[in-house]
């Protein structure tokens, strides 16, 4: 099933040069959320609210489908922005975008999109490589994955396969690395900063002066259980000035904003994206991971966490002894001495009781 799901995803990618469902973008108007050439999901709702990224149809600007930000709700529409864009949608003439002209939301956890970094370069190749004949490519995917579906579901026999000591292991490791790369997106999010801006801003630590510079401060959590180096960074026209580099566990500290300065009284709303990366490796190394790509950081954190409990458990294997507390090693013992002792018998005969 898991190859007949590729197949399709993959087919229907290739066809539709990165229509919904899984999809690209090829501009820097989403930056730093979404890069030039990132993959991402898109989901078909039918509720939507200010803060959601969603895709939808343009009727006057010049491209199949726009992945940008809904920063309000107008009287007939969604009025949209793009992150790293200075000005809305509807400023460029683009109407304020009805429910039926939106494909749909951009999956995203806490905020933040799930991203499959390069899968447009990836699909510019396989275009430019194959032209017209990505339609035949995507059937003959779709019918490899279902006939090797087919082949392994056949009615056969399967060798029993018993327990063993490195499974445990293995499937640690594996856990291990999920649920670390688990933790750094449950960790990692989206935070909305909404503020005022007035000619005579009061104290509260949320209004700025019209036409001037402002500074707003945000709180930073780390709510699990293990040490983290946080990394933020605004989004246009907030900056980050000042930020924690370390969180202790189950612990918060502040972050100090700038603002750009606004030329139109009213409220408004922006964007700081923030991770925290368990401290698996110097803060140099996530910091310029971070920088490349944040999906590189925090894959590169969950294959250091199976690496380190790979070497605890090459570990244990030298230490004497320590493997026999577990049931599963003497179970392992006994299995392998029944199979010394076929072995014996298929190569000398069995040994029979009494003299002849």
């Amino acid at each position: 099933m898991k190859k007949i799901i590729i197949g399709a995803l993959f087919g229907l990618l290739l066809f539709t040069k990165g229509a919904p469902v899984l999809t690209y973008v090829y501009s820097e108007s989403m930056e730093p959320i979404i890069g030039v050439n990132d993959g991402f999901i898109v989901m078909p709702t039918n509720k939507y609210k200010v803060g959601d990224i969603i895709m939808y149809r343009p009727t006057v600007l010049k491209a199949p489908f726009i992945t940008h930000r809904i920063i309000d709700i107008g009287n007939n529409g969604y009025i949209t922005k793009g992150d790293n864009s200075p000005y809305i949608d509807q400023q460029s003439g683009e109407p304020t975008v009805i429910q039926d002209r939106i494909v749909g939301k951009v999956l995203t956890l806490n905020g933040q999109p799930l991203i499959l970094p390069g899968l447009g370069s990836f699909v510019d190749v396989m275009q430019a490589t194959f032209g017209k004949y990505n339609i035949v490519l995507s059937v003959i995917f779709l019918v490899l994955g279902i006939l090797s579906f087919g082949n392994r579901s056949a009615h056969r026999r399967k060798p029993r396969r018993r327990l063993r000591l490195q499974h445990i292991y293995r499937f640690i490791v594996i856990v291990a690395v999920v649920s670390v790369i688990g933790s750094v997106y449950l960790g990692s999010r989206v935070i909305q900063i909404q503020y005022l801006v007035s000619e005579y801003p009061g104290t509260l630590g949320d209004q700025i002066e019209l036409n001037q510079p402002g500074q707003l401060t945000m709180k930073v959590e780390n709510k699990g259980f293990i040490p983290v180096w946080s990394i933020s960074s605004g989004i246009s026209p907030i900056s980050v000035m000042e930020s924690p580099d370390f969180l202790w566990m189950q612990s918060e500290a502040t972050a100090i904003l700038n603002v750009k300065p606004q030329l139109d009284i009213g409220k408004y709303q922006g964007y700081v994206q923030v991770h925290n990366y368990p401290i698996l490796l110097p803060r140099q190394w996530v910091v310029f991971l971070h920088n490349i790509d944040p999906s590189l950081a925090i894959i590169t954190t969950g294959f250091m966490t199976g690496l380190l409990f790979e070497l605890m458990f090459i570990g244990i294997k030298k230490i004497p002894g320590f493997e026999g507390w577990i049931p599963l090693k003497v179970m392992e013992d006994k299995i392998r001495r029944r199979r010394i002792k076929r072995l014996r018998a298929k190569l000398f005969g069995r040994r029979r009781e009494g003299n002849e």
